[in-house]
């Protein structure tokens, strides 16, 4: 049993610790020089310009959507998807120069444009065969 107390703060190593005699020869410690190199400032990272997100792309998918919503409306979905189809055409166009991001916007108006002037067309030539049949006929047919 040995007279180690590890709580009592005066004494930290046992009484009966080995004492080892430092190996190897010793070498006096030199100061540190300086490199003779010269130091270079770190480059700073290249300035990529901002990327502007087309206005024509953003105003297509827009009223491409709306279009899509508002197939049932023959006249006035045909306009607005004409009007989409060609706004998102030029965003497309426009995302194509430097500078300029938001193609997929172009592109989901587009097709937003496609799918709401088809049902119109065929919506508005429904409604215009009905009522030319009723025109010739008329009503008690």
């Amino acid at each position: 049993m040995t007279n180690f107390d590890p709580y009592q703060p005066e004494r930290q190593l046992p009484a009966e610790s080995p004492y080892y005699p430092p190996s190897g020869p010793q070498y006096a410690v030199q100061p540190y020089v300086s490199q003779p190199y010269p130091v270079y400032a770190p480059q700073p990272y290249p300035m990529y310009p901002m990327l502007r997100t087309s206005g024509l792309a953003v105003a297509g998918m827009i009223i491409g959507i709306l279009a899509l919503i508002g197939f049932w409306i023959p006249v006035a979905d045909l306009l607005l998807g004409f009007l989409a189809i060609g706004l998102s055409w030029a965003g497309i166009v426009q995302c194509g120069r430097p500078g300029y991001s938001g193609k997929g916007m172009a592109i989901a108006g587009l097709v937003c444009g496609i799918l709401g002037v088809l049902p119109a067309i065929v919506i508005m030539l429904f409604f215009f065969g009905a009522f030319a049949a009723l025109g010739t006929c008329g009503i008690a047919c």
